[in-house]
């Protein structure tokens, strides 16, 4: 099954780089390792591994309960240094370097190559070899292109994986950046072997009962503002298990309410630092607001986390909100 159309253009460079894999190969991640993380990271390292490369998959966070379901999965290590140099380091999906805690920095020699691939606009652009589309649904859809363009094989197991990165990245395939493109790469993935079913019963079906009760007493706790426009929901610290948080992705809630622009989350992370996380529907760039707090992201999803108390934080962004909706 070949590509459903021309993809995104592939820095020549990268080519090369990949076409002849020689010495070690270090596919890192970052914190908070998500659906499109993993699965570029997992489905770009088997298709290297298949390919006979020497590859090392890892990240400063251990892969979510939420994603164990990925082939390949048990691959990706948990480190808190770096062992050493590697003679390539590939980071997806991850836009700014500080987000791999020093792994980074201890994985770079003198002579390492770092490529940097990632659909996030704001990308710092910290690689040897660069390949940002902001246009891309996904990391995922980038390294089906990639994959594609090295002639490697897509096996079941790849499928999957670049099948949830996208499946996760376009809020299973209902936010705007679901393009035709985007749709077209999915069943094709499909037809390789990933299983649209199994990936949504892993991702939506696989609740405890303690956790279905746990969420009803959150959605209890969401606020909306007098206007409708945002809604929230602020988390003091240890109210809510991390690993719950991850698997619910609670800022859809909020979001959903018919009225709702922007969306909110507030995770008090510890004493004086608040986790943010921010969507909207296309009228307001949340991307800007979260850059304004030293975050980023895309128009319609982004974070960033801020220092003091999670009221403070909570009226602060709530301002940015309020703000960027009356310049609508």
């Amino acid at each position: 099954m070949g590509m459903p159309e021309q993809g995104w253009p592939i820095p020549r460079e990268l080519i090369d780089l990949l076409s002849a894999l020689r010495g070690s190969v270090l596919l890192l991640g970052h914190v908070q390792p998500d659906g499109d993380l993993l699965g570029s990271q997992i489905g770009l390292g088997l298709a290297l591994r298949n390919a006979g490369a020497q590859v090392t998959l890892a990240g400063p966070q251990a892969v979510p309960d939420l994603f164990r379901f990925l082939p390949g999965a048990e691959l990706v290590e948990q480190w808190e240094a770096a062992p050493g140099p590697f003679d390539l380091v590939i980071l997806g999906d991850c836009p700014d370097p500080s987000r791999t805690h020093g792994l980074l920095a201890g994985a770079r020699g003198v002579a390492t190559r770092i490529v940097n691939i990632d659909h996030h606009p704001d990308n710092k652009r910290y690689g040897d070899v660069n390949w940002i589309e902001g246009e891309s649904s996904a990391t995922g859809e980038m390294v089906y292109d990639l994959i594609q363009a090295l002639g490697l094989k897509v096996t079941p197991e790849i499928a999957t994986n670049l099948f949830t990165a996208i499946h996760t990245d376009t809020g299973s395939f209902r936010y705007s950046n679901t393009t035709p493109r985007a749709l077209r790469i999915a069943g094709d993935l499909v037809a390789q072997g990933a299983h649209p079913e199994l990936v949504a019963g892993a991702l939506y079906e696989g609740r405890k009962p303690d956790d279905l009760w746990r969420l009803g007493s959150l959605l209890g706790q969401v606020e909306v503002s007098p206007d409708g426009l945002v809604a929230w929901l602020a988390l003091p610290h240890g109210s809510v298990p991390e690993a719950f948080v991850e698997a619910e992705d609670l800022v859809t809630y909020p979001r959903s309410i018919a009225s709702v622009k922007v969306a909110v989350l507030l995770r008090e992370a510890a004493a004086g630092r608040v986790k943010v996380s921010l969507r909207a529907k296309g009228e307001v760039n949340v991307g800007k607001i979260a850059a304004a707090f030293g975050g980023g992201g895309h128009a319609n999803a982004a974070g960033c986390t801020i220092a003091g108390s999670l009221e403070e934080a909570r009226a602060a962004l709530l301002r940015s909100v309020s703000e960027a909706l009356g310049k609508r």
